[in-house]
C-alpha cells in the first residue's frame, strides 16, 4: 500500500468514528408575523422558529431546568444562534398562514444531532456542573505515554477537571490488579471516573523504494465509574502513518488516540446528559441490616421515596446489603430520601453514586 492510500484509510476512518452521532426526532412548531403582505419571508422565519424549538426541546431533555434558567444567556448566544447546525433534516408536516391575523404557523418533524448537541453544551460547562464536575483519570498500558497524553490533552480541551495520579499506572502491579481494583485505585486518587485501556503501534514495511515507513496503532479504552464500577463506554480507534523513524510511530499513535478518545467522550457526554435529565443508576450499601430489614427498605424507598423509580435488593452478605437503586439525582438525593423515610438512618459514607449507612 503506497503513501496516499494509507492516509486516505486514516482519513476515512477518522471521518467513519467522528460520524456517528446519536440523534433524537422531535416535532415542533414555530410562528411568525406577515410583515407587509409577504407571507414567503414569514414562512422562512416560521420554518427557523420551528427547528430552534426542535433544538430546545432537546435541550430540555440533556439540561435540568435549573440550570437552564442559570446559563439562559450562555444558551441563546452559543446554541440557539446556530440552531440549524444541529438539524441533520427536517420535514414541514403542515403550515398555515392566517392572513386575518397576519401569522404563519409551521409545524416540523426535525432530526436533531444529540451527539453535536451534547458536546457543545458540555464545552459549555453546563453538563459537567450538572454531575457536579467529575474529575476523570487516565490509565492505558502503553511503551510510552503518547496515547495517555493524547488521552489527557482531549479531555482537558473538552473541559474535564483530570486527575494527575504520577507513576501508578505505569507500574506491572497495577496491570496485575483486575479492572474493580484499577478503579479503586483511582479513587483514592479522587477520581469518579477512570479511563482504562491499551496503545500499541508497529512498524510495517518501506513504502514502495522510498525510505518511508508505514506505521499502524490500536487504541482500546473503556470508562467506569470509580465508585461504583459501572461502564460508561467503550471504545477503540486505529491509526495509521507514514514516516520517517519513530515520528511515525508517534502519529500513528496520536491518530487512533483521537479516533478512540472522541467516541469515548461522546459516550461519556451521552450518559450524563441521560443521567441529568432521567434517572440514574446508585449503588446503596446497608450496615447492620437482615436480609428480610433489606428488603423492607427496598420496598419503603420504592413506594415512598421522591424521584425513586425501582430498588432491587442485588446481594446480602452477613450484615451488609447491596441494593441498586434507579432514580433520578445522585447519593446525596438518595440520603435525603433514606433520612426522611428511616430518621434513626446514618451515612456512613457518600461519593456521587455510592451510599453507605446503617439503619
Amino acid at each position: 500500500m503506497n503513501a496516499k492510500s494509507l492516509a486516505l484509510c486514516a482519513l476515512l476512518g477518522v471521518a467513519t468514528a467522528l460520524g456517528a452521532h446519536a440523534q433524537q426526532t422531535v416535532t415542533a412548531t414555530g410562528t411568525a408575523a406577515i410583515l407587509n403582505k409577504d407571507a414567503a419571508q414569514a414562512r422562512d422565519r416560521a420554518v427557523e422558529s420551528a427547528l430552534r424549538a426542535a433544538v430546545e426541546r432537546v435541550v430540555g431533555t440533556m439540561v435540568d431546568s435549573e440550570s437552564l434558567v442559570k446559563n439562559n444567556d450562555l444558551i441563546s448566544d452559543k446554541i440557539y444562534t446556530q440552531t440549524k447546525g444541529y438539524i441533520s433534516n427536517y420535514t414541514i408536516l403542515s403550515e398555515t398562514p392566517d392572513l386575518e391575523d397576519n401569522i404563519y404557523s409551521v409545524k416540523v418533524e426535525a432530526t436533531v444531532k444529540e451527539g453535536s448537541l451534547a458536546d457543545d453544551l458540555k464545552s459549555l460547562g453546563i453538563l459537567m456542573r450538572r454531575m457536579n464536575m467529575p474529575r476523570v483519570a487516565v490509565a492505558l498500558r502503553e511503551q510510552d505515554q503518547t496515547a495517555s497524553d493524547q488521552i489527557l490533552r482531549m479531555l482537558k480541551d473538552k473541559g474535564f477537571l483530570v486527575v494527575d495520579t504520577g507513576q501508578t499506572s505505569r507500574s506491572q502491579n497495577f496491570w496485575g490488579m483486575a479492572e474493580g481494583q484499577q478503579a479503586d485505585l483511582m479513587k483514592r486518587y479522587g477520581a469518579e471516573v477512570v479511563v482504562l485501556g491499551s496503545a500499541s503501534g508497529r512498524a510495517g514495511s518501506n513504502v514502495g523504494r522510498s525510505n518511508l515507513i508505514s506505521y499502524q496503532a490500536n487504541v482500546s479504552l473503556k470508562a467506569l465509574k470509580t465508585d461504583t464500577h459501572e461502564l460508561l463506554g467503550s471504545s477503540s480507534g486505529s491509526g495509521t502513518a507514514v514516516n520517517v523513524g519513530d515520528a511515525g510511530l508517534a502519529q500513528a499513535l496520536r491518530q487512533a488516540s483521537t479516533v478512540a478518545g472522541n467516541d469515548l467522550i461522546r459516550q461519556i457526554t451521552n450518559q450524563w446528559a441521560k443521567e441529568a435529565s432521567s434517572t440514574r443508576m446508585l449503588t446503596l450499601v446497608l450496615r447492620g441490616v437482615t436480609p428480610a430489614r433489606a428488603e423492607e427498605v427496598a420496598r419503603r424507598l420504592r413506594e415512598e421515596g421522591r424521584g425513586i423509580q425501582d430498588v432491587i435488593v442485588r446481594e446480602s452478605s452477613g450484615q451488609e446489603t447491596i441494593l441498586d437503586v434507579s432514580m433520578q439525582g445522585d447519593a446525596a438525593a438518595l440520603g435525603q430520601e433514606l433520612i426522611k423515610i428511616f430518621p434513626k438512618a446514618r451515612i456512613l459514607t457518600q461519593t456521587a453514586n455510592r451510599l453507605t449507612a446503617s439503619l
